[in-house]
């Protein structure tokens, strides 16, 4: 099982991740972390040394994208953490 993380900006600078689900679905895995490296994966990688020295912030990427979403952390089992499970990538 993988859980599914959203991300977004909390405060000025600070990122807040919320677990919204988690899923079993390879594909639908495959295609939001395709979408995070593309987006705040890339803009990560593109800034790396400006967000170092503090001459650009994560909140420069927020300005135009909400949020996003990663689903990286594999688990055993979901008990207790009060989460559904995404069969649809349309659910998010």
């Amino acid at each position: 099982m993988t859980i599914i993380s959203k991300i977004e900006l909390d405060g000025t600078n600070n990122l807040k991740y919320t677990d919204i689900g988690y899923t079993t679905d390879n594909s639908i895995i495959n295609q939001i972390n395709k979408d995070y490296d593309v987006s705040f994966g890339k803009f990560l990688a593109e800034n790396r040394t400006k967000l170092a020295i503090g001459e650009v912030s994560v909140s420069t990427f927020f300005v135009t994208t909400e949020s996003v979403n990663e689903a990286r952390t594999e688990v055993d089992t979901v008990e207790g953490l009060n989460i559904p499970e995404i069969t649809n990538i349309n659910e998010l």
